[in-house]
């Protein structure tokens, strides 16, 4: 009997429509999902969730996506935790640099997705790709 790793994300948006659309996508596919809705809750949930990947939106009330994806890396932990970038904003190319210069960033999205090219890039990120 062959065993599958089920693998845990970590989703990260202050939109609960957007929130339930990527909890679908990927229970669909068997991957588990914890939720936080902004970025204040997200360094205290990182140790007990221990996920494969975060998926994080930028724009965010509170400190906002950018300052959460700097504090990702001054944690030990989170640090090595593959990031994917979602955002409903134009980026612009200051954003763009700043989201390539992060070494946890393995993927960016712009709203509204595609479920089948999200649920691609996501399974190559839990593969050990960039998408």
């Amino acid at each position: 009997m062959i065993t599958r790793k089920i693998f845990k994300v970590f989703i990260i948006d202050d939109d609960v429509s957007v929130m339930e659309l990527f909890k679908h996508i990927l229970e669909v596919d068997d991957i588990h999902t914890s939720v936080a809705y902004n970025d204040e809750e997200v360094m205290k949930k990182i140790p007990e969730i221990k996920p494969d990947l975060m998926i994080i939106d930028l724009m965010m009330p509170k400190k906002g996506g950018f300052h959460l994806l700097k504090e990702l890396q001054q944690d030990e932990i989170a640090k090595s935790i593959p990031v994917i970038v979602v955002s409903g904003k134009f980026v612009d190319g200051t954003t763009s640099d700043f989201l390539q210069q992060q070494p946890n960033v393995r993927g960016f999205y712009t709203k509204p997705i595609d479920p089948v090219g999200f649920m691609l890039g996501v399974r190559k990120v839990l593969g050990g790709e960039s998408v």
